[in-house]
């Protein structure tokens, strides 16, 4: 009986041991792009980075907190710089051209992205804008000079709001609580694709809600990709609602975004309990590399 008490004790100090031990979490990047010429470019939150086709890996972007990333069909890079001192929040929008040159789309200004709500990395073929909009439970299509053309509310899916993708075409899928939403092109109204999605592992049972799910990103049949952060694992959401898991991280990491290339190999941005960031890609023929 006794023994059975201490092991309990010592178990409970263990964990909360533990728990003390571990670093203060980052919110993790989610996206991944790749150019037209085949390089990949991801955020490890002090620097973006670019693997090219041979394996060797460079500083695309330097001394930048970046969470998200979009890619112009003429291969300019954009992506977000957010520095905050306490809750006081300022960031920019920067972009690098194919060259490497890099400059400001948006200098620096007082406020988080999220709240200001008025610049989007998701976008379609014709450039407009899909944002987000966490405090109204909104979301908004924008053209390329910023005029609101529609809004669209989703107060009716219970959750905290994740993140959200474009398609070329203009349909935008999005993640709210434990589900998968999509807005039609020129649609007015949102509809559920899936739910269900979020999963529990014990090395990120830390995980706050409003990160249980991460990036999310297309296939090539119609299909979703989405990064369950809190589950280790990524999940593919077919067109008719289907759900399962196409793989699982391991240990101490956990899918935060990803992309399926053109030639079948599945890259998944991993992020671990002590903020580290890698690359998972996943060949055709199942074999592995980790950059």
């Amino acid at each position: 009986m006794y023994r059975k008490r201490f092991s309990r004790i010592f178990i409970w100090l263990g964990l909360t041991t533990a728990a003390w031990d571990l670093p203060a979490m980052a919110h993790p990047p989610v996206s991944l792009v790749m150019d037209s010429r085949g390089n990949i470019f991801y955020s490890d939150l002090k620097n973006v980075w670019m693997i090219q086709p041979d394996g060797s890996k460079t500083i695309a972007v330097a001394n930048v907190h970046t969470h998200e990333l979009w890619l112009s069909a003429e291969d300019v890079l954009f992506g977000e710089d957010v520095i905050n001192s306490g809750d006081n929040y300022r960031h920019r929008v920067w972009k690098r051209h194919p060259d490497g040159r890099i400059e400001d789309e948006i200098p620096w200004r007082s406020g988080h992205p999220t709240e200001l709500a008025d610049y989007a990395f998701a976008r379609d073929a014709e450039l407009l804008s899909y944002i987000l909009r966490h405090a109204d439970k909104k979301i908004d299509v924008r053209d390329e000079q910023g005029k609101l053309l529609r809004s669209i509310g989703y107060g009716q899916f219970e959750g905290f709001p994740h993140w959200l993708m474009a398609l070329p075409d203009g349909t935008a899928y999005f993640t709210v609580g434990d589900a998968l939403l999509k807005i039609a092109p020129n649609a007015k109204a949102v509809s559920k694709v899936a739910d269900g999605l979020v999963e529990r592992s014990l090395p990120f049972a830390f995980v706050h809600d409003r990160h249980a799910l991460m990036g999310l990103w297309p296939g090539k049949a119609g299909e979703v990709y989405v990064a369950v952060y809190r589950g280790q694992v990524v999940k593919k959401i077919t067109a008719d609602g289907q759900v399962s898991a196409v793989v699982r991280s391991k240990g101490m990491w956990s899918p935060a975004g990803g992309l399926l290339a053109d030639d079948g190999a599945l890259w998944i941005l991993e992020f671990s309990s002590s903020n580290k960031t890698r690359l998972r890609r996943i060949a055709k023929d199942g074999r592995e590399t980790i950059f």
